[in-house]
């Protein structure tokens, strides 16, 4: 009889732990599922930093929100590829990264994006006067994505070699005539030492059309290359090398397989470099990218009837899919207005407070160990009297065209064909894809 009421008793209170776990059970997933979430898709090398996680909490904190990310292997072009899949599949992630116009214009175009006028709007938050101008807003007003961060182009130069030949550090207002100038004074081609370093990328290669802002497209859509502008920003390019002898030629930089990172590793032989503010991080990193030669920093020399600077807006974006557009809103707005501070990025807000501008530049300021200065870095960056355009081709068939422009142009600076064709070819060629493309 004992027995079998502990045996009862037993089984009542099995019941009742059975009864309690699955209780737990269901509140704990009752929980998961009110749980706010918002999913985005990044590089695997951008999720594993620490800012990256310690920014994604701070949100959390926050709003709470948790925020969800795919990581995606490879590099930037993976990372590209992945996404535009992703989107073309339907698939629900909420926020999309886009860096750089080119590719924020073809997703845009590809009609992947939630229009944000209304939901920013709505949100009580006034984008004209946070973003200005580098909001994308077509005709109607409309955008489909919030500027986080922006790249911006500049010269950076090694100040032993200036000190050494006696030359003044560029300062702001200064033109490529002044530039080409100073290269000079610092070049000596016979020992491998150069005034000027440009990549053999097409940005370059059409840098002053752009500074004038010569459109690449024609009002039909076709190419706009034969403008006299390119041909005359082409010519320039070359001659920096087989005219001025202040470069190393197309045939040398290829021959030698350089890339962007040439010269931080051999900037001891070169006196002046223009690349996107990007670069200081390399330059900041010894352990990478070891140097015994302190460098400067100066604006992007223009010309007087071509005062603008290449520029590279990163934008934010809600997937018109997305599962969680709401909280996909409030990620998209409070990365583009705190991403930068946690990056050690420039900010794509129409102005910067004062300390904003410390916030900004202090910490890349600081890691240069005195070699810039705070002041530096927002002359040569935002105070130049330079207005912002695209480094990249935006437009249809934008890919395409830019490798048509760098396949053709490297062709003309190794004499295997001439300036009128070089155009000639670029215009056919741009036109053809172009045709393809719609």
């Amino acid at each position: 009889m004992k027995k079998s009421v502990v045996c009862m008793v037993l089984a009542a209170l099995a019941g009742s732990l059975a009864y309690a776990g699955g209780s737990s059970e269901k509140q704990t997933a009752a929980v998961a599922s009110a749980r706010k979430v918002v999913t985005t898709e990044v590089r695997a090398s951008y999720a594993s930093e620490e800012w990256f996680n310690t920014m994604n909490a701070d949100f959390e904190a926050e709003t709470g929100i948790h925020v969800e990310v795919t990581a995606t292997p490879g590099n930037d072009d993976d990372h590209d590829a992945k996404v535009n899949i992703d989107l073309m599949a339907g698939n629900p992630i909420d926020v999309i990264e886009s860096v750089g116009p080119k590719n924020y214009t073809i997703r845009n175009e590809g009609k992947f994006f939630m229009p944000l006028k209304d939901l920013v709007a709505r949100a009580g938050v006034d984008a004209n006067a946070l973003w200005g101008s580098n909001l994308p807003a077509d005709q109607s007003g409309e955008y489909y994505g919030i500027p986080f961060k922006q790249e911006l182009w500049c010269v950076y130069y090694n100040k032993d070699m200036f000190d050494a030949a006696g030359v003044e550090y560029p300062k702001v207002g200064w033109t490529w005539d002044e530039y080409v100038a100073i290269a000079k004074k610092l070049s000596d081609p016979k020992k491998g030492i150069y005034g000027s370093f440009m990549q053999p990328d097409s940005q370059w290669m059409f840098l002053l059309a752009r500074q004038k802002d010569v459109p690449f497209y024609k009002a039909d859509g076709t190419s706009n290359f034969d403008d006299p502008a390119f041909a005359e920003s082409i010519k320039w390019y070359k001659e920096l090398s087989s005219v001025q002898g202040i470069q190393m030629g197309v045939a040398d930089l290829q021959a030698e397989n350089v890339s962007w990172n040439y010269y931080a590793l051999a900037g001891d032989h070169l006196g002046m470099f223009c690349q996107g503010n990007w670069f200081t991080r390399l330059l900041n990193s010894q352990n990478d990218y070891p140097r015994d030669w302190k460098y400067g920093i100066a604006p992007l020399p223009a010309n007087a009837d071509g005062k603008r600077n290449l520029t590279s807006i990163a934008y934010a974006s809600v997937n018109k899919n997305a599962a969680h557009p709401d909280e996909a809103v409030t990620y998209v707005l409070w990365l583009a207005q705190n991403q930068w501070k946690y990056e050690g990025g420039i900010p794509a807000l129409a102005t910067l407070t004062a300390e904003q501008q410390e916030e900004a530049f202090s910490s890349t300021a600081v890691a240069s160990n005195g070699q810039i200065a705070v002041s530096d870095l927002y002359d040569a960056l935002i105070a130049n009297g330079l207005e912002g355009t695209p480094s990249d081709i935006v437009g249809t068939a934008a890919t395409e065209y830019n490798t048509i422009v760098q396949e053709e142009v490297r062709a003309y600076c190794m004499d295997l064909q001439s300036l009128s064709e070089t155009i000639g070819n670029i215009v056919s060629r741009a036109n053809e894809a172009i045709a393809n493309a719609r």
